[in-house]
């Protein structure tokens, strides 16, 4: 019997969520500022850190705000952490068999389990060799559901890059390169497939930089779009996509 990743839901422990907040709460120069998009959840914390400029003063705030935050919610997290298995359980294979048939190549022996931290981070960052997503406790059931479907995504499509790419450096699936921008860019094609609508129904979203930019006066996603919808097979797709971005990447790094 063939076996497919599983996702385990897991409250994250302190240390791990604390890490990962403070790179969005104090990004590194020339990295996006993503600060904004917790701060607007947390207005309290975005007070404590409003006139703080020292790095380090403003991780030890972060961290007794969050850590009064998580245990304040505790019972919160757990329930959370039922639910979001219990939902996801419902559709964890139908998905997999779905994605790895769009993206034609199998899921890798390695990949038996999937792990998704539940945080109060509202982003969602994941980590491709070590096999995590996090996941936020203020989502909705539905929301949680879209957000696995793009980190899952992510994954797979990697391995996929990997066998046309094979010289790509891994450092490239990340952050600020351009393999990483296209990545974050083709969610939106992929999973607006029917195949994955009629698992979950949602509108696939991506980053607001690539939602808004346009290339010679049009949507930079329906170029996107429309090499996905004309695709000969998912090579074809990778290969015309990589070939776009190359070409136009002074517009896409400005964004």
């Amino acid at each position: 019997m063939t076996q497919y990743p599983y996702i385990k839901f897991q409250v994250a422990p302190l240390g791990h969520f604390i890490h990962v907040a403070n790179r969005f709460l104090n990004p590194e120069e020339g990295r996006w500022d993503w600060s904004r998009n917790i701060l607007r959840k947390y207005p309290e914390l975005e007070k404590k850190l409003a006139k703080v400029k020292d790095i380090t003063k403003r991780k030890k705030i972060a961290q007794h705000f969050f850590e009064e935050f998580i245990s304040k919610h505790k019972k919160e997290f757990g329930q959370r952490k039922r639910q979001f298995q219990r939902e996801w359980n419902k559709i964890n294979n139908k998905y997999m068999v779905a994605l790895s048939g769009i993206l034609e190549i199998k899921w890798p022996a390695k990949d038996k389990e999937i792990m998704a931290f539940i945080t109060p981070n509202p982003i969602c960052p994941r980590n491709i060799s070590g096999r995590w997503f996090d996941t936020c406790i203020l989502s909705s059931p539905e929301h949680m559901r879209g957000i696995a479907a793009h980190e899952l995504l992510h994954f797979l499509y990697f391995e996929k890059w990997k066998k046309v790419y094979p010289k790509t450096p891994e450092s490239h699936f990340n952050s600020p390169h351009l393999v990483w921008k296209l990545s974050e860019m083709v969610p939106k094609a992929i999973l607006s497939d029917k195949k994955i609508q009629k698992i979950i129904s949602h509108e696939p979203r991506v980053y607001h930089e690539y939602e808004n930019l346009r290339i010679k006066c049009r949507p930079l996603l329906d170029y996107i779009g429309e090499f996905y919808n004309k695709r000969k097979d998912f090579e074809d797709f990778l290969q015309k996509s990589w070939a776009f971005v190359n070409k136009h990447k002074k517009e896409i790094d400005k964004a």
